[in-house]
Protein backbone atom coordinates (compact mmCIF):
# COMPACT_ATOMS: atom_id res chain seq x y z
CA UNK A 1 0.00 0.00 0.00
CA UNK A 2 1.44 3.32 -1.00
CA UNK A 3 1.01 6.23 1.80
CA UNK A 4 0.19 9.60 0.56
CA UNK A 5 0.46 12.79 2.23
CA UNK A 6 -1.34 15.36 1.72
CA UNK A 7 -0.06 18.42 -0.21
CA UNK A 8 0.88 21.45 2.82
CA UNK A 9 -1.53 24.32 3.08
CA UNK A 10 0.68 27.97 1.96
CA UNK A 11 2.13 29.73 4.69
CA UNK A 12 -0.59 32.66 3.81
CA UNK A 13 -3.63 30.08 5.09
CA UNK A 14 -2.17 29.48 8.58
CA UNK A 15 -1.74 33.17 8.88
CA UNK A 16 -5.22 33.31 7.85
CA UNK A 17 -6.87 31.34 10.74
CA UNK A 18 -4.59 32.13 13.61
CA UNK A 19 -7.50 30.85 16.09
CA UNK A 20 -6.51 27.26 14.95
CA UNK A 21 -3.30 24.98 15.53
CA UNK A 22 -1.39 24.41 12.32
CA UNK A 23 -2.85 20.28 12.70
CA UNK A 24 -6.11 21.73 12.63
CA UNK A 25 -5.79 24.56 9.53
CA UNK A 26 -4.19 22.06 7.65
CA UNK A 27 -7.09 19.52 7.99
CA UNK A 28 -9.56 22.18 7.21
CA UNK A 29 -7.84 23.15 3.62
CA UNK A 30 -7.40 19.15 2.99
CA UNK A 31 -11.44 19.56 3.28
CA UNK A 32 -11.28 22.44 1.11
CA UNK A 33 -12.81 24.46 3.35
CA UNK A 34 -10.44 27.68 2.79
CA UNK A 35 -12.92 30.42 3.68
CA UNK A 36 -14.32 31.84 6.97
CA UNK A 37 -17.87 31.42 5.77
CA UNK A 38 -17.37 27.86 5.03
CA UNK A 39 -15.51 27.35 8.30
CA UNK A 40 -18.02 28.72 10.30
CA UNK A 41 -20.49 26.71 8.84
CA UNK A 42 -18.87 23.62 9.10
CA UNK A 43 -18.18 23.94 12.58
CA UNK A 44 -21.23 25.73 13.72
CA UNK A 45 -24.00 24.21 11.28
CA UNK A 46 -27.55 26.54 11.54
CA UNK A 47 -30.61 24.55 10.34
CA UNK A 48 -32.23 27.75 9.52
CA UNK A 49 -29.10 29.37 7.85
CA UNK A 50 -27.85 26.45 5.58
CA UNK A 51 -31.19 24.52 4.73
CA UNK A 52 -32.26 25.77 1.35
CA UNK A 53 -35.74 26.67 0.16
CA UNK A 54 -37.10 23.36 -1.41
CA UNK A 55 -38.87 25.31 -3.81
CA UNK A 56 -35.13 26.13 -6.00
CA UNK A 57 -35.44 22.59 -6.90
CA UNK A 58 -36.97 22.12 -10.18
CA UNK A 59 -40.67 21.23 -10.53
CA UNK A 60 -40.87 21.38 -6.92
CA UNK A 61 -44.15 23.73 -7.58
CA UNK A 62 -45.68 21.36 -9.65
CA UNK A 63 -45.46 18.61 -7.78
CA UNK A 64 -46.53 19.99 -4.92
CA UNK A 65 -49.59 21.53 -6.25
CA UNK A 66 -50.61 17.97 -7.80
CA UNK A 67 -50.54 16.53 -5.02
CA UNK A 68 -52.48 18.51 -3.00
CA UNK A 69 -55.06 18.51 -5.46
CA UNK A 70 -54.73 14.81 -5.18
CA UNK A 71 -55.63 15.14 -1.34
CA UNK A 72 -58.23 17.09 -2.06
CA UNK A 73 -60.38 14.81 -4.28
CA UNK A 74 -59.53 12.10 -1.60
CA UNK A 75 -57.33 10.33 -4.84
CA UNK A 76 -55.86 7.00 -4.28
CA UNK A 77 -51.78 7.91 -4.21
CA UNK A 78 -48.92 5.66 -3.84
CA UNK A 79 -45.19 6.14 -2.90
CA UNK A 80 -42.62 4.06 -5.22
CA UNK A 81 -39.76 3.68 -3.68
CA UNK A 82 -36.43 1.50 -3.70
CA UNK A 83 -34.96 -1.26 -1.54
CA UNK A 84 -32.22 0.18 -0.16
CA UNK A 85 -31.95 2.39 2.70
CA UNK A 86 -31.80 5.16 0.89
CA UNK A 87 -35.28 4.20 -0.55
CA UNK A 88 -36.96 2.45 2.45
CA UNK A 89 -36.68 5.55 4.21
CA UNK A 90 -37.60 8.26 1.31
CA UNK A 91 -40.59 6.16 1.10
CA UNK A 92 -41.37 6.56 4.94
CA UNK A 93 -40.81 9.66 4.97
CA UNK A 94 -43.25 10.94 2.26
CA UNK A 95 -45.86 8.07 3.15
CA UNK A 96 -45.69 9.72 6.96
CA UNK A 97 -46.05 13.12 5.71
CA UNK A 98 -49.27 12.45 3.18
CA UNK A 99 -50.87 10.90 6.02
CA UNK A 100 -50.14 13.44 8.24
CA UNK A 101 -51.83 15.91 5.33
CA UNK A 102 -54.97 13.99 5.57
CA UNK A 103 -54.20 12.08 2.43
CA UNK A 104 -56.84 8.89 1.72
CA UNK A 105 -54.64 5.88 2.96
CA UNK A 106 -52.06 6.54 1.12
CA UNK A 107 -50.34 3.33 0.09
CA UNK A 108 -46.48 2.28 -0.89
CA UNK A 109 -44.68 0.26 -3.32
CA UNK A 110 -41.03 -1.43 -3.06
CA UNK A 111 -40.51 -3.76 -5.50
CA UNK A 112 -38.36 -7.15 -5.27
CA UNK A 113 -34.94 -6.38 -5.75
CA UNK A 114 -34.78 -9.88 -6.58
CA UNK A 115 -37.68 -10.06 -9.23
CA UNK A 116 -38.07 -6.51 -10.24
CA UNK A 117 -34.81 -4.49 -9.57
CA UNK A 118 -34.89 -1.23 -9.35
CA UNK A 119 -36.92 1.50 -10.45
CA UNK A 120 -40.63 1.59 -11.97
CA UNK A 121 -41.72 -1.58 -13.56
CA UNK A 122 -44.74 -2.03 -16.71
CA UNK A 123 -45.86 -4.99 -14.12
CA UNK A 124 -46.49 -3.46 -11.32
CA UNK A 125 -47.75 0.02 -12.68
CA UNK A 126 -50.91 -1.99 -14.71
CA UNK A 127 -51.64 -3.42 -11.02
CA UNK A 128 -51.40 -0.32 -9.24
CA UNK A 129 -53.64 1.49 -12.20
CA UNK A 130 -56.18 -1.60 -11.99
CA UNK A 131 -56.54 -0.96 -8.33
CA UNK A 132 -57.75 2.54 -8.56
CA UNK A 133 -54.02 4.31 -8.22
CA UNK A 134 -54.63 8.04 -9.55
CA UNK A 135 -51.10 9.32 -8.62
CA UNK A 136 -47.60 7.78 -8.38
CA UNK A 137 -45.13 9.79 -6.60
CA UNK A 138 -41.22 7.92 -6.88
CA UNK A 139 -38.55 8.40 -4.60
CA UNK A 140 -34.98 7.68 -5.10
CA UNK A 141 -35.92 5.95 -8.22
CA UNK A 142 -37.49 7.07 -12.09
CA UNK A 143 -35.22 9.29 -13.87
CA UNK A 144 -34.74 6.92 -16.67
CA UNK A 145 -37.94 5.14 -16.78
CA UNK A 146 -39.08 6.35 -20.05
CA UNK A 147 -41.42 3.72 -21.26
CA UNK A 148 -42.87 3.00 -17.90
CA UNK A 149 -44.04 6.49 -17.38
CA UNK A 150 -45.60 6.49 -20.78
CA UNK A 151 -47.47 3.37 -19.32
CA UNK A 152 -49.36 5.04 -16.61
CA UNK A 153 -49.83 7.85 -18.48
CA UNK A 154 -51.88 5.86 -20.57
CA UNK A 155 -53.47 4.31 -18.15
CA UNK A 156 -54.38 7.29 -16.14
CA UNK A 157 -52.29 7.44 -13.79
CA UNK A 158 -50.15 10.46 -13.50
CA UNK A 159 -46.51 10.20 -12.04
CA UNK A 160 -44.10 12.72 -10.15
CA UNK A 161 -40.69 11.80 -9.75
CA UNK A 162 -38.61 12.28 -6.90
CA UNK A 163 -35.07 11.20 -7.38
CA UNK A 164 -30.95 12.07 -7.08
CA UNK A 165 -29.49 9.86 -9.56
CA UNK A 166 -27.93 10.62 -13.17
CA UNK A 167 -30.13 11.74 -15.63
CA UNK A 168 -30.08 10.97 -19.40
CA UNK A 169 -30.83 13.46 -22.67
CA UNK A 170 -34.32 11.95 -22.83
CA UNK A 171 -36.12 12.55 -19.33
CA UNK A 172 -39.62 10.87 -18.55
CA UNK A 173 -42.61 12.50 -19.66
CA UNK A 174 -43.94 12.67 -15.53
CA UNK A 175 -46.21 15.46 -14.53
CA UNK A 176 -42.94 16.69 -12.56
CA UNK A 177 -39.58 15.95 -12.24
CA UNK A 178 -37.43 17.02 -9.26
CA UNK A 179 -33.83 15.89 -9.47
CA UNK A 180 -31.09 18.16 -8.53
CA UNK A 181 -28.85 17.14 -12.08
CA UNK A 182 -31.58 18.62 -14.20
CA UNK A 183 -30.77 21.38 -16.56
CA UNK A 184 -31.93 24.66 -15.16
CA UNK A 185 -32.40 23.47 -11.72
CA UNK A 186 -30.85 26.37 -9.20
CA UNK A 187 -30.29 23.97 -6.02
CA UNK A 188 -26.81 25.35 -4.96
CA UNK A 189 -26.16 21.80 -3.55
CA UNK A 190 -26.36 18.90 -5.88
CA UNK A 191 -25.27 15.92 -3.47
CA UNK A 192 -28.47 14.93 -1.74
CA UNK A 193 -29.54 11.83 -1.04
CA UNK A 194 -33.03 10.36 -2.70
CA UNK A 195 -34.63 10.37 1.22
CA UNK A 196 -33.55 14.03 1.05
CA UNK A 197 -34.91 15.00 -1.90
CA UNK A 198 -38.01 13.46 -0.29
CA UNK A 199 -37.51 15.44 2.64
CA UNK A 200 -37.52 18.63 0.73
CA UNK A 201 -40.85 17.50 -0.78
CA UNK A 202 -42.31 16.84 2.16
CA UNK A 203 -40.96 20.47 3.66
CA UNK A 204 -42.55 22.08 0.93
CA UNK A 205 -45.96 20.44 1.57
CA UNK A 206 -46.20 21.12 5.67
CA UNK A 207 -46.97 24.03 7.16
CA UNK A 208 -43.93 25.79 8.00
CA UNK A 209 -44.72 25.13 12.25
CA UNK A 210 -45.33 21.37 11.36
CA UNK A 211 -43.33 19.48 13.90
CA UNK A 212 -43.10 16.74 11.53
CA UNK A 213 -40.10 17.95 9.96
CA UNK A 214 -38.10 18.04 12.40
CA UNK A 215 -39.05 14.29 13.12
CA UNK A 216 -38.12 13.16 9.85
CA UNK A 217 -34.59 14.83 10.41
CA UNK A 218 -33.03 11.14 11.43
CA UNK A 219 -34.33 9.41 8.67
CA UNK A 220 -32.71 11.89 6.41
CA UNK A 221 -29.69 11.73 7.93
CA UNK A 222 -29.71 7.55 8.05
CA UNK A 223 -29.92 7.49 4.41
CA UNK A 224 -27.26 10.08 3.86
CA UNK A 225 -24.67 8.64 5.58
CA UNK A 226 -25.82 4.94 4.39
CA UNK A 227 -25.87 5.88 0.57
CA UNK A 228 -22.42 7.86 0.98
CA UNK A 229 -23.21 11.14 -0.29
CA UNK A 230 -20.40 13.63 0.98
CA UNK A 231 -20.97 15.00 4.60
CA UNK A 232 -20.23 18.65 3.74
CA UNK A 233 -22.18 21.86 3.43
CA UNK A 234 -25.86 21.43 4.09
CA UNK A 235 -25.38 17.62 4.04
CA UNK A 236 -23.23 17.56 6.82
CA UNK A 237 -26.20 20.15 8.96
CA UNK A 238 -28.85 18.04 8.11
CA UNK A 239 -26.67 15.23 9.36
CA UNK A 240 -25.61 16.73 12.44
CA UNK A 241 -29.02 17.75 13.50
CA UNK A 242 -30.69 14.43 12.23
CA UNK A 243 -28.01 12.03 14.74
CA UNK A 244 -29.94 15.23 17.68
CA UNK A 245 -33.09 14.06 16.57
CA UNK A 246 -32.09 10.32 16.10
CA UNK A 247 -31.27 10.02 20.15
CA UNK A 248 -34.42 11.44 21.08
CA UNK A 249 -36.40 9.84 18.30
CA UNK A 250 -40.04 9.45 17.61
CA UNK A 251 -40.20 6.54 15.67
CA UNK A 252 -40.12 2.89 17.62
CA UNK A 253 -38.75 0.72 14.96
CA UNK A 254 -35.65 2.98 14.98
CA UNK A 255 -35.74 2.87 18.95
CA UNK A 256 -35.17 -1.16 18.83
CA UNK A 257 -33.07 -1.24 15.87
CA UNK A 258 -30.48 0.66 18.38
CA UNK A 259 -31.48 -1.84 21.31
CA UNK A 260 -31.18 -4.52 19.29
CA UNK A 261 -27.74 -3.15 18.15
CA UNK A 262 -26.67 -2.43 22.22
CA UNK A 263 -26.66 1.25 21.46
CA UNK A 264 -28.19 3.22 23.96
CA UNK A 265 -28.47 7.08 22.24
CA UNK A 266 -28.45 9.81 24.52
CA UNK A 267 -28.62 13.56 24.65
CA UNK A 268 -25.58 14.35 26.36
CA UNK A 269 -26.42 18.39 26.09
CA UNK A 270 -29.76 19.62 24.67
CA UNK A 271 -30.24 22.30 21.83
CA UNK A 272 -31.49 25.58 24.16
CA UNK A 273 -31.25 28.20 21.39
CA UNK A 274 -31.18 26.53 18.00
CA UNK A 275 -27.79 24.64 18.27
CA UNK A 276 -27.12 20.77 17.14
CA UNK A 277 -27.98 18.53 20.32
CA UNK A 278 -25.04 16.99 21.55
CA UNK A 279 -25.24 13.23 21.54
CA UNK A 280 -23.26 10.27 22.14
CA UNK A 281 -24.32 9.14 18.19
CA UNK A 282 -21.97 9.72 15.01
CA UNK A 283 -21.86 8.67 11.63
CA UNK A 284 -20.09 5.31 12.36
CA UNK A 285 -23.88 4.80 14.23
CA UNK A 286 -25.62 5.49 10.54
CA UNK A 287 -23.14 4.25 8.89
CA UNK A 288 -22.34 0.48 9.98
CA UNK A 289 -25.07 -0.23 12.61
CA UNK A 290 -28.54 1.36 11.17
CA UNK A 291 -27.71 1.38 7.60
CA UNK A 292 -26.79 -2.65 7.35
CA UNK A 293 -29.57 -3.54 8.92
CA UNK A 294 -32.21 -1.13 6.88
CA UNK A 295 -30.37 -2.42 3.96
CA UNK A 296 -30.21 -6.02 5.18
CA UNK A 297 -34.22 -6.26 4.55
CA UNK A 298 -34.11 -6.12 0.68
CA UNK A 299 -30.70 -7.91 0.09
CA UNK A 300 -31.93 -10.99 1.90
CA UNK A 301 -35.87 -11.17 2.28
CA UNK A 302 -38.20 -8.24 1.08
CA UNK A 303 -37.77 -3.73 1.86
CA UNK A 304 -41.34 -3.99 3.44
CA UNK A 305 -40.03 -5.49 6.35
CA UNK A 306 -37.12 -2.15 7.03
CA UNK A 307 -40.45 -0.09 5.86
CA UNK A 308 -42.90 -1.46 8.51
CA UNK A 309 -40.22 -1.29 10.92
CA UNK A 310 -39.80 2.52 10.82
CA UNK A 311 -43.77 3.49 10.76
CA UNK A 312 -44.56 0.70 13.67
CA UNK A 313 -46.69 2.40 16.32
CA UNK A 314 -46.66 -0.84 17.63
CA UNK A 315 -44.30 -1.19 20.34
CA UNK A 316 -44.17 -5.48 19.65
CA UNK A 317 -44.51 -4.89 16.16
CA UNK A 318 -41.21 -2.84 15.70
CA UNK A 319 -39.25 -5.15 18.07
CA UNK A 320 -40.65 -8.19 16.13
CA UNK A 321 -38.72 -6.55 13.23
CA UNK A 322 -35.98 -5.05 14.79
CA UNK A 323 -34.86 -9.05 16.05
CA UNK A 324 -35.63 -10.16 12.16
CA UNK A 325 -33.44 -7.60 10.38
CA UNK A 326 -30.90 -7.69 13.06
CA UNK A 327 -30.94 -11.67 11.87
CA UNK A 328 -30.98 -10.50 8.28
CA UNK A 329 -28.02 -8.53 8.87
CA UNK A 330 -26.13 -11.60 10.36
CA UNK A 331 -26.94 -13.47 7.72
CA UNK A 332 -25.86 -11.15 5.20
CA UNK A 333 -22.42 -10.91 6.54
CA UNK A 334 -22.14 -14.84 6.92
CA UNK A 335 -23.01 -14.99 2.93
CA UNK A 336 -21.11 -11.75 1.77
CA UNK A 337 -17.60 -13.44 3.44
CA UNK A 338 -18.19 -16.65 1.69
CA UNK A 339 -18.46 -15.27 -1.87
CA UNK A 340 -15.46 -12.92 -1.37
CA UNK A 341 -13.71 -15.72 -0.72
CA UNK A 342 -15.17 -18.01 -3.10
CA UNK A 343 -14.15 -14.61 -5.81
CA UNK A 344 -10.47 -14.31 -4.14
CA UNK A 345 -9.35 -17.68 -4.50
CA UNK A 346 -10.37 -17.31 -8.46
CA UNK A 347 -8.24 -14.02 -8.18
CA UNK A 348 -5.97 -14.94 -6.76
CA UNK A 349 -4.19 -16.93 -9.31
CA UNK A 350 -4.22 -14.68 -11.98
CA UNK A 351 -3.96 -10.96 -10.27
CA UNK A 352 -1.56 -9.04 -8.85
CA UNK A 353 -1.32 -5.22 -8.41
CA UNK A 354 0.94 -4.39 -11.67
CA UNK A 355 -0.01 -8.19 -13.01
CA UNK A 356 -3.26 -8.91 -14.87
CA UNK A 357 -6.74 -7.39 -16.56
CA UNK A 358 -7.87 -3.90 -15.45
CA UNK A 359 -11.16 -4.71 -14.53
CA UNK A 360 -12.73 -7.66 -12.68
CA UNK A 361 -15.91 -9.30 -14.22
CA UNK A 362 -17.05 -12.36 -12.51
CA UNK A 363 -20.70 -14.01 -11.88
CA UNK A 364 -22.80 -17.24 -11.04
CA UNK A 365 -26.01 -18.42 -11.20
CA UNK A 366 -25.55 -18.84 -6.93
CA UNK A 367 -24.73 -15.06 -6.29
CA UNK A 368 -27.99 -13.70 -4.69
CA UNK A 369 -28.60 -10.16 -6.54
CA UNK A 370 -29.43 -8.46 -3.22
CA UNK A 371 -25.55 -8.95 -2.24
CA UNK A 372 -23.63 -8.57 -5.37
CA UNK A 373 -23.12 -4.89 -4.82
CA UNK A 374 -21.55 -5.59 -1.35
CA UNK A 375 -19.26 -8.25 -2.86
CA UNK A 376 -18.33 -5.70 -5.89
CA UNK A 377 -17.41 -2.88 -3.47
CA UNK A 378 -14.91 -5.43 -1.36
CA UNK A 379 -13.69 -6.83 -4.18
CA UNK A 380 -12.70 -3.63 -5.70
CA UNK A 381 -11.22 -2.41 -2.97
CA UNK A 382 -8.80 -5.18 -2.44
CA UNK A 383 -7.64 -5.50 -5.95
CA UNK A 384 -8.03 -1.37 -6.79
CA UNK A 385 -9.87 -2.60 -10.15
CA UNK A 386 -13.79 -1.44 -11.57
CA UNK A 387 -15.37 -4.91 -10.43
CA UNK A 388 -18.69 -6.02 -12.20
CA UNK A 389 -20.19 -8.99 -9.99
CA UNK A 390 -23.23 -10.72 -11.66
CA UNK A 391 -26.08 -13.14 -10.91
CA UNK A 392 -26.79 -15.12 -13.84
CA UNK A 393 -30.62 -16.11 -13.93
CA UNK A 394 -31.55 -18.22 -16.84
CA UNK A 395 -31.47 -16.17 -19.81
CA UNK A 396 -30.97 -12.77 -17.52
CA UNK A 397 -27.79 -11.11 -16.38
CA UNK A 398 -27.99 -9.03 -13.58
CA UNK A 399 -24.72 -7.00 -12.34
CA UNK A 400 -23.48 -4.59 -10.06
CA UNK A 401 -20.67 -2.27 -10.69
CA UNK A 402 -18.06 -0.40 -8.25
CA UNK A 403 -15.47 1.02 -9.25
CA UNK A 404 -12.07 3.63 -8.48
CA UNK A 405 -12.03 7.07 -8.69
CA UNK A 406 -9.89 7.38 -12.14
CA UNK A 407 -12.28 5.38 -13.61
CA UNK A 408 -15.69 6.39 -15.25
CA UNK A 409 -18.39 3.37 -14.63
CA UNK A 410 -21.34 5.02 -15.97
CA UNK A 411 -19.71 6.24 -18.75
CA UNK A 412 -18.78 2.88 -19.77
CA UNK A 413 -21.76 1.33 -19.36
CA UNK A 414 -23.46 4.02 -21.07
CA UNK A 415 -21.13 3.53 -23.95
CA UNK A 416 -22.27 -0.48 -24.36
CA UNK A 417 -26.22 1.14 -23.35
CA UNK A 418 -27.38 -1.19 -26.73
CA UNK A 419 -26.68 -4.40 -24.89
CA UNK A 420 -28.55 -3.54 -21.62
CA UNK A 421 -32.29 -3.84 -20.77
CA UNK A 422 -31.98 -1.10 -18.19
CA UNK A 423 -28.96 0.69 -16.51
CA UNK A 424 -28.18 3.51 -14.18
CA UNK A 425 -25.82 4.87 -11.19
CA UNK A 426 -23.05 7.15 -10.35
CA UNK A 427 -19.72 7.12 -11.56
CA UNK A 428 -18.27 4.73 -9.05
CA UNK A 429 -21.24 2.68 -7.97
CA UNK A 430 -23.47 1.45 -10.73
CA UNK A 431 -25.67 -1.67 -11.75
CA UNK A 432 -27.49 -3.09 -14.93
CA UNK A 433 -29.29 -5.82 -16.43
CA UNK A 434 -29.18 -7.43 -19.84
CA UNK A 435 -29.73 -10.50 -21.66
CA UNK A 436 -26.96 -13.10 -21.45
CA UNK A 437 -26.85 -13.60 -25.30
CA UNK A 438 -24.84 -9.94 -24.35
CA UNK A 439 -22.75 -11.22 -21.87
CA UNK A 440 -19.04 -11.86 -23.46
CA UNK A 441 -19.67 -8.79 -25.93
CA UNK A 442 -19.90 -6.58 -23.07
CA UNK A 443 -17.28 -8.06 -20.89
CA UNK A 444 -14.94 -8.00 -23.85
CA UNK A 445 -15.91 -4.41 -24.22
CA UNK A 446 -15.67 -2.93 -20.92
CA UNK A 447 -12.35 -5.29 -20.01
CA UNK A 448 -10.77 -2.89 -23.43
CA UNK A 449 -12.47 -0.14 -21.96
CA UNK A 450 -10.73 -0.19 -18.60
CA UNK A 451 -6.98 -1.49 -20.50
CA UNK A 452 -7.32 1.88 -22.78
CA UNK A 453 -8.31 4.27 -19.77
CA UNK A 454 -6.53 3.01 -16.56
CA UNK A 455 -3.03 3.23 -16.48
CA UNK A 456 -1.32 0.47 -14.13
CA UNK A 457 0.31 2.80 -11.96
CA UNK A 458 -2.98 3.71 -10.94
CA UNK A 459 -4.06 0.31 -9.30
CA UNK A 460 -1.74 0.98 -6.33
CA UNK A 461 -3.78 1.35 -3.52
CA UNK A 462 -3.66 4.85 -1.87
CA UNK A 463 -3.67 5.48 2.00
CA UNK A 464 -4.55 9.05 2.07
CA UNK A 465 -2.60 10.72 5.12
CA UNK A 466 -3.68 14.03 6.19
CA UNK A 467 -0.52 15.59 7.52
CA UNK A 468 2.77 14.55 9.06
CA UNK A 469 2.38 15.44 12.71
CA UNK A 470 4.87 15.76 15.62
CA UNK A 471 5.31 15.14 19.12
CA UNK A 472 3.49 17.82 20.49
CA UNK A 473 0.43 17.90 17.76
CA UNK A 474 -0.32 14.78 19.50
CA UNK A 475 -2.47 16.48 22.40
CA UNK A 476 -5.95 16.73 23.65
CA UNK A 477 -6.79 20.31 22.37
CA UNK A 478 -6.26 18.75 19.49
CA UNK A 479 -8.17 16.10 19.38
CA UNK A 480 -11.19 17.94 21.21
CA UNK A 481 -11.08 19.73 18.29
CA UNK A 482 -10.46 17.25 15.58
CA UNK A 483 -14.05 15.71 17.61
CA UNK A 484 -15.91 18.56 15.76
CA UNK A 485 -15.06 17.02 12.56
CA UNK A 486 -17.59 14.68 12.70
CA UNK A 487 -19.71 13.36 11.15
CA UNK A 488 -17.47 12.35 9.39
CA UNK A 489 -18.04 10.46 5.86
CA UNK A 490 -17.32 11.30 2.19
CA UNK A 491 -15.60 14.12 1.51
CA UNK A 492 -15.14 14.68 5.41
CA UNK A 493 -12.86 11.13 6.18
CA UNK A 494 -12.05 10.76 9.60
CA UNK A 495 -8.16 12.25 9.79
CA UNK A 496 -5.14 10.32 9.79
CA UNK A 497 -1.86 11.17 10.77
CA UNK A 498 1.57 10.13 9.57
CA UNK A 499 4.72 9.81 12.30
CA UNK A 500 8.12 8.44 12.08
CA UNK A 501 10.81 6.61 13.79
CA UNK A 502 8.37 5.70 16.82
CA UNK A 503 10.40 3.20 19.23
CA UNK A 504 8.67 0.35 20.57
CA UNK A 505 8.62 -0.08 24.29
CA UNK A 506 6.48 -3.47 23.86
CA UNK A 507 4.14 -5.19 21.79
CA UNK A 508 2.15 -8.17 22.15
CA UNK A 509 -1.29 -9.73 20.12
CA UNK A 510 -4.48 -9.69 21.72
CA UNK A 511 -8.28 -10.85 20.90
CA UNK A 512 -9.61 -14.41 20.25
CA UNK A 513 -7.00 -15.17 17.67
CA UNK A 514 -4.40 -12.98 18.17
CA UNK A 515 -5.61 -10.63 15.37
CA UNK A 516 -4.89 -7.43 16.97
CA UNK A 517 -1.38 -5.93 17.83
CA UNK A 518 -1.27 -3.73 21.02
CA UNK A 519 1.84 -1.49 21.80
CA UNK A 520 3.64 0.82 23.80
CA UNK A 521 5.34 3.13 21.53
CA UNK A 522 8.19 6.27 22.10
CA UNK A 523 8.10 9.01 20.65
CA UNK A 524 11.17 11.68 20.44
CA UNK A 525 11.41 15.22 19.83
CA UNK A 526 15.11 15.80 18.28
CA UNK A 527 14.54 20.01 19.26
CA UNK A 528 13.08 19.27 22.54
CA UNK A 529 14.98 16.51 23.48
CA UNK A 530 12.03 15.14 25.11
CA UNK A 531 10.18 11.74 25.07
CA UNK A 532 6.19 10.49 25.82
CA UNK A 533 4.72 7.24 25.67
CA UNK A 534 1.26 6.19 23.71
CA UNK A 535 -0.64 3.41 23.92
CA UNK A 536 -1.33 2.12 20.46
CA UNK A 537 -3.79 -1.05 19.01
CA UNK A 538 -3.66 -2.28 15.58
CA UNK A 539 -6.89 -4.04 14.48
CA UNK A 540 -6.30 -7.49 12.57
CA UNK A 541 -2.46 -6.67 12.54
CA UNK A 542 -1.03 -9.12 14.59
CA UNK A 543 0.73 -10.54 12.02
CA UNK A 544 3.45 -7.58 12.74
CA UNK A 545 4.74 -9.47 15.98
CA UNK A 546 6.62 -11.80 14.03
CA UNK A 547 8.58 -9.17 12.25
CA UNK A 548 8.87 -6.48 15.15
CA UNK A 549 10.70 -6.64 18.60
CA UNK A 550 11.33 -3.97 21.63
CA UNK A 551 13.58 -1.80 20.51
CA UNK A 552 12.38 -1.14 16.66
CA UNK A 553 11.71 1.65 14.87
CA UNK A 554 8.76 2.14 12.88
CA UNK A 555 6.42 4.68 10.98
CA UNK A 556 2.85 4.49 11.48
CA UNK A 557 -0.22 6.11 9.87
CA UNK A 558 -2.91 6.71 12.77
CA UNK A 559 -5.80 7.59 14.02
CA UNK A 560 -6.74 9.98 17.61
CA UNK A 561 -8.50 7.18 19.74
CA UNK A 562 -9.74 7.75 23.36
CA UNK A 563 -9.88 4.91 25.90
CA UNK A 564 -12.52 5.03 28.60
CA UNK A 565 -12.12 2.43 31.66
CA UNK A 566 -13.21 3.48 35.56
CA UNK A 567 -13.78 7.22 34.76
CA UNK A 568 -10.49 7.23 33.26
CA UNK A 569 -9.38 9.04 29.71
CA UNK A 570 -6.63 8.23 28.08
CA UNK A 571 -5.66 9.53 24.66
CA UNK A 572 -3.88 6.51 22.48
CA UNK A 573 -3.23 5.87 18.85
CA UNK A 574 -5.25 3.59 16.35
CA UNK A 575 -2.67 2.54 13.98
CA UNK A 576 -4.09 1.86 10.52
CA UNK A 577 -0.79 1.19 9.27
CA UNK A 578 2.79 0.64 9.30
CA UNK A 579 6.01 0.14 8.24
CA UNK A 580 9.63 -0.29 9.68
CA UNK A 581 11.67 2.80 9.35
CA UNK A 582 14.43 3.07 7.04
CA UNK A 583 17.87 3.33 8.42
Amino acid sequence: MKWQVRSKAPSAFFKKFPEYSSLISQLLYNRELKTQEQIDEFFNPDFGEDIHDPYLLKGMKKATERIKRAIEKHEKIFVYGDYDADGVCSTAILYLTLKELGAKDPGIYIPDRDKEGHGLNKGSIKELAKSGVKLIITVDCASSDIEEVDLANSLGVDVIITDHHQLRDELPKAVSIINPFQKGDKYPFKGLAGAVIAYKLACALLSKEALLKKWLLDLAAIATVADMMPIMGENRTLVKYGLGVLAQTKWLGLSELMKTAQISPKVIKASSNGEVPVTNLDSYTLAFVIGPRLNAAGRMDHANNAFHLLIAENQKDAEVLAKQLNQNNKARQGLTDKIVKEIKARLDKQFSQDKGPKLIFEGSQDWPVGLLGLVAGKISDKYRRPTIIYQEKGDIICASCRGVPQFDLIKMIEESAKYFDDFGGHKEAAGFRMEKKNLNKVKDAFIKEAEEKIKTEELVSILDIDVEVLLDQINWQNYDQIERFEPFGRFNPKPRFLTKAVEIGDLRTVGSNNNHLKMELVMFDNESKTAKSFKAIGFYLGKWQEELKKGDLIDLVFEFLVDEWNGQRNLQIKIVDLKKTKD
